[in-house]
Formats: C-alpha cells, sequence, structure tokens
C-alpha cells in the first residue's frame, strides 16, 4: 500500500544523476519519468532525453526466451487442435 508522503516532505530530485542510479536499480520506467520531467523543463535537450528514453525502453523489452517461444509455439499448436476437435464435435 502506498504510504501519503508528509506535507513537509521534499519533492523527489528530478535530475540525470537520480535517472541513471533508477537505472542501475533496473527502476526504469521511474528513470523514464524523470527523463520526461527534464525534457519539460529543459526543452533545448528534450530530444537527447527522447532519445534516452528509447533506449531505455529497447534495453528493457522483454526478451523471449528460446525455451518461452518452444512452449508458446506448443500452447497454440494444442489449440489449434482443440479447435478442431471442437469444430467436429458441433457439427455431429
Amino acid at each position: 500500500m502506498h504510504k501519503p508522503e508528509p506535507e513537509n516532505s521534499s519533492p523527489p530530485i528530478q535530475t540525470e544523476t537520480m535517472a541513471q542510479l533508477l537505472l542501475n536499480q533496473r527502476h526504469w520506467r521511474e528513470a523514464i519519468e524523470i527523463y520526461q520531467q527534464l525534457g519539460r523543463q529543459n526543452p533545448e535537450k528534450k530530444v537527447e532525453y527522447q532519445e534516452k528514453i528509447i533506449e531505455i525502453r529497447e534495453y528493457f523489452k522483454p526478451q523471449i526466451s528460446p525455451e518461452t517461444a518452444r512452449k508458446t509455439r506448443h500452447t497454440r499448436q494444442k489449440l489449434d487442435h482443440l479447435k478442431k476437435l471442437l469444430k467436429t464435435v458441433k457439427t455431429q
């Protein structure tokens, strides 16, 4: 459960260094939020931040392992077979 922040707490630090620290800890969504905020605050560097965001998303994009791909193909084959059986049953 998210705890509400105290009224006198300071805002989170929005710097490139903080974004990098978050990336090092694999908190890529939070890092992207910081880069988006920095892009709004620094229009002259907006393109640079957008490129960084694209780079982060590509790096952290879920990768499908060969084993997962094999299991997915196998599951699809089973589903296709079951669909054929169901179609046969419905026509009888």
